[in-house]
């Protein structure tokens, strides 16, 4: 029969006989000794047992820790001695290769939306071919009183705008003239006028001998205005002219009104035969001259 295995009824009296029969025929043992120590003595090292299972997964990441401070700038090293150059000029390289031809023009693109209008600008200024200007010299001192003082000596009058056997200039279009006058005295005082169409304008005074009468004037003439200059009477007229000194009239066009055109080189305005007076229409008069 093979060995008892406790578990079974049978088996367990079996057990139970065979420990009855033991402590009846087997008689006790001495009491043992006690060693001098009641230490325990280890026992020889068991076998190694089989490996645990493994442990568990990989432990969360730790918080990043707190940035070192930056470590201090190194100290400049010294320059390094400069190298030895031993350079020659290349060869020159061929030439490139030839243009390409040109490529084929592409599409012409969509014609742009319309720009907006922009703001009518200022009308330009009016720069006609309109031109007008003399000067001209006194050839006779003394000229005649109440009468236009001749300039017969003519310096410049391109446009004929200026008569010289009268002494008048007729004004060519409406516009802005400049005028002057520049008049040596002899012997005695000098009372001159700048007049237009029979009235003074400007009438200057010169007391001492050899002096110099002069002045300018910006007038506005409408189209055939007539100036001209005139003395008051024989006590009053040091107008001189010589060799050395001269009596000389001037005048231009500074710009016209508008850009019409001119009546013309050759415009001669029918003179006035009498009517000249110191005071203007009214006054004292004079008739042309025989």
């Amino acid at each position: 029969r093979g060995p008892c295995v406790p578990g079974t009824s049978a088996d367990q009296h079996l057990f139970q006989a065979v420990l009855f029969i033991s402590l009846v025929l087997c008689p006790q043992g001495e009491t043992g000794m006690c060693p001098a120590s009641c230490e325990s003595v280890p026992g020889a090292p068991g076998l190694q047992g089989p490996p645990g299972p493994a442990g568990g997964g990989q432990g969360d990441k730790g918080d990043t820790g707190v940035a070192g401070e930056p470590g201090s700038n190194g100290q400049k090293g010294d320059q390094g001695e400069q190298g030895i150059c031993e350079c020659t000029d290349g060869a020159d390289g061929a030439n490139g290769g030839e243009t390409g031809a040109q490529g084929i023009q592409g599409p012409v693109g969509l014609k742009g939306d319309h720009g907006v209008m922009g703001l009518m600008g200022p009308p330009g200024p009016c720069s006609p071919a309109i031109q007008s200007a003399f000067t001209a010299c006194l050839n006779e001192s003394f000229p005649r009183e109440n009468w236009p003082v001749l300039f017969n000596d003519v310096l410049t009058n391109q446009q004929r705008h200026f008569d010289p056997t009268m002494g008048m200039y007729t004004a060519p279009v409406n516009g802005t003239y400049v005028f002057s006058f520049h008049l040596a005295t002899r012997q005695k005082p000098l009372k001159v006028g700048l007049f237009r169409n029979f009235y003074p304008v400007v009438r200057v005074t010169e007391a001492s001998s050899q002096a110099t009468a002069s002045h300018t004037a910006v007038l506005h003439l409408a189209m055939g205005d007539q100036v001209w200059l005139q003395v008051k009477d024989s006590l009053t007229n040091g107008m001189f002219t010589d060799g050395e000194s001269k009596s000389t009239f001037s005048g231009y066009l500074l710009h016209p009104d508008s850009c019409d055109a001119a009546f013309g080189r050759l415009f001669i305005k029918p003179r006035p035969t009498g009517g000249f007076s110191w005071d203007g229409p009214g006054g004292h008069t004079t008739a042309s001259p025989p």
